[in-house]
């Protein structure tokens, strides 16, 4: 065997997505429905990225409520330049309780990824390889591309953080 070249941990620029906006939501609603989900004999409780409570995958995905919330969202990506076309993939409640994280991760084969806060909380959100850090306001919400690696640090605080996660995917072909 002979070794031509190696190129190892080499850095490129790649356009990536990120936005981040309010929403005037009920928080209390969803709230409640991720402590239901997470009950649930389904739910994805320490199975995931999230070390903590999670619902199912698709728990919001025909929530008619959450639908309504997440439309304003679709109708401004709809305005974004170089948006594909796209669906919701999936959309699911996080709680996150002393001592639990986000391990990091990101959300590939995906297009589009994005949480909406139902609470303010002081465990922050980062993305390394842009280097965002975000805190989490009430009805705050983050869009961005799924190839991002995101994750959180363990939460100290004894005040549960609550959240929906979603996924968007393109149309074949689009």
């Amino acid at each position: 065997m002979k070794i031509k070249k190696l190129i190892n941990d080499k850095k490129i620029l790649i356009p990536y997505f990120f936005i981040q906006g309010t929403l005037n939501i009920n928080s209390d609603y969803f709230i409640k429905e991720i402590d239901k989900g997470v009950k649930e004999q389904n739910n994805k409780n320490f199975k995931t990225n999230i070390i903590g409570l999670m619902t199912s995958w698709q728990y919001f995905n025909n929530n008619h409520r959450f639908l309504k919330v997440i439309l304003p969202i679709f109708d401004y990506l709809d305005t974004v330049e170089k948006i594909k076309k796209y669906y919701l993939e999936s959309a699911w409640g996080i709680k996150e309780s002393f001592t639990h994280y986000t391990m990091k991760h990101d959300h590939v084969p995906n297009y589009l990824s994005g949480i909406i806060y139902l609470n303010s909380h002081t465990q922050t959100l980062l993305f390394p390889q842009i280097k965002v850090e975000y805190k989490p306001r009430k009805n705050s919400f983050l869009i961005f591309s799924s190839f991002l690696e995101h994750k959180t640090i363990r939460n100290t605080s004894h005040k549960s953080k609550y959240a929906i996660s979603f996924n968007i995917n393109r149309h074949a072909n689009k």
